[in-house]
């Protein structure tokens, strides 16, 4: 698997409006019961990669080097941060914010890219756009939520790389 892009999504749990702390066996229940994940146990059914909580712990899924089931056009070529809570209704945590740009940086270094190949899962349709994607792939998902500004994670990320945060 060749990484290209890391992918940013939110859960989309708390629907109702609570804060919900989702798990990543949480997680994996949820895409085995949609068929993902055949021939893994446990939270490596997850089609994510990694999960970030509420409090900032990163919570492993799908191994590294594994092909997620995240983003349909880009799995065998991304890697999947999830992060608890549902980015329409709520902003991510302080913590999460600081534990995901960590996470992603180490993910940079590791595969060689930059902040620019770090994209929320709605911004797909922009890889369409230019013609990386095919349509088919395009989206009509806010995920990671309106509420997670892209452009300041990348700028954090950008920083991140800079300061050498994630080695």
């Amino acid at each position: 698997m060749r990484v290209e892009y890391i992918v940013w999504h939110t859960a989309a749990d708390g629907r109702d409006g609570g804060l919900r702390d989702t798990t990543m066996a949480e997680i994996a229940e949820w895409h085995a019961a949609k068929g993902w994940g055949a021939g893994y146990e446990g939270v490596q059914r997850a089609g994510y990669h990694f999960l970030v909580r509420r409090d900032g712990t990163v919570e492993r899924g799908r191994p590294l080097g594994k092909v997620g089931t995240h983003t349909r056009g880009l799995n065998s070529r991304s890697v999947g941060i999830c992060f608890s809570g549902h980015g329409d209704l709520q902003p991510l945590t302080e913590a999460q914010l600081r534990a995901g740009v960590a996470l992603t940086v180490q993910l940079l270094k590791r595969y060689g890219l930059g902040a620019e190949r770090v994209i929320g899962h709605r911004e797909v349709n922009r890889l369409v756009e230019a013609g990386v994607l095919g349509k088919a792939y395009r989206v009509a998902k806010t995920c990671p939520g309106r509420l997670v500004d892209m452009g300041r994670v990348r700028a954090l990320v950008r920083q991140g790389l800079l300061d050498g945060a994630g080695s």
